[in-house]
């Protein structure tokens, strides 16, 4: 079994990352991650890749099979823990909208749900940062890779809100018109989580507290259900610190 020591320039990061930063092949997979996501995977040779790893030349093809299958088990860890993330949200809005059945305060507490759950799972701090990074290489340089990520993560999300939009407004779910709304209203939430670095700028803040994304939730929400013409049902936020 190929030898595998931790990088001094990785290892931080690592004990962050992995579970166990002695385990060659998650060290890898996080630094391989890393990696990709800083610079694409043409452009991080296995040279460079093990040497940032400190890992013996051998090792990736030992425990992937080559670079393209180790970046594949990037993507697959990705998109395991998006699933993770949003998974709950998009489970919950379809079982709310399927049980509303057409009823207009339902259908608005559902939506204030989904809402509020996806911003907390968008915004709320985590250990892992460059998944995201890898995400939004892909949307801004497409590769092969981006239907799986397509597929797997963005295409679920916009099909439960696309339930939602067509049973509060009765719209052709085929049209482009209902697309173009859904995607203009789930924008409104991931701008905030997509654009981080510039509204965390534009408001002052440094980062988004508990009480920042509790504002920013009530103020999407309450936009988001004017769009459908839906009661609105959240408290008023906070004035956030």
């Amino acid at each position: 079994m190929p030898k595998c020591t931790v990088s001094e320039k990785m290892e931080a990061m690592l004990k962050s990352l992995c579970d166990d930063p002695s385990n060659c092949r998650e060290r890898l997979l996080h630094t391989a991650g890393i990696l990709f996501a800083d610079h694409g995977v043409d452009a991080v040779s296995t040279r460079a890749l093990t040497k940032a790893a400190r890992a013996n030349l051998s090792a990736i093809a030992y425990y992937f099979g080559g670079k393209e299958n180790l970046y594949n088990e990037t993507l697959n860890y990705t998109i395991e823990g998006a699933q993770k993330l949003l998974g709950g949200a998009e489970g919950q809005l379809r079982a709310d909208v399927a049980e509303a059945k057409g009823d207009k305060a339902l259908l608005g507490e559902a939506a204030a749900r989904f809402v509020r759950d996806l911003i907390l799972a968008l915004l709320s701090p985590g250990k892992a940062t460059w998944q995201k990074k890898l995400v939004m290489r892909e949307i801004d340089q497409p590769s092969e890779a981006f239907d799986r990520l397509n597929e797997a993560i963005f295409k679920p999300l916009k099909d439960a809100f696309l339930d939602l939009v067509v049973a509060a407004t009765g719209r052709d779910r085929a049209a482009p018109e209902t697309v173009i709304l859904v995607s203009a209203l789930l924008g409104e939430c991931l701008i905030f989580h997509r654009n981080e670095p510039i509204v965390l700028r534009s408001l002052g803040w440094d980062s988004y507290t508990p009480e920042r994304i509790e504002a920013v939730t009530a103020i999407v929400s309450d936009g988001i259900l004017d769009a459908l013409d839906l009661p609105k049902t959240a408290a008023e936020a906070p004035a956030p610190a």
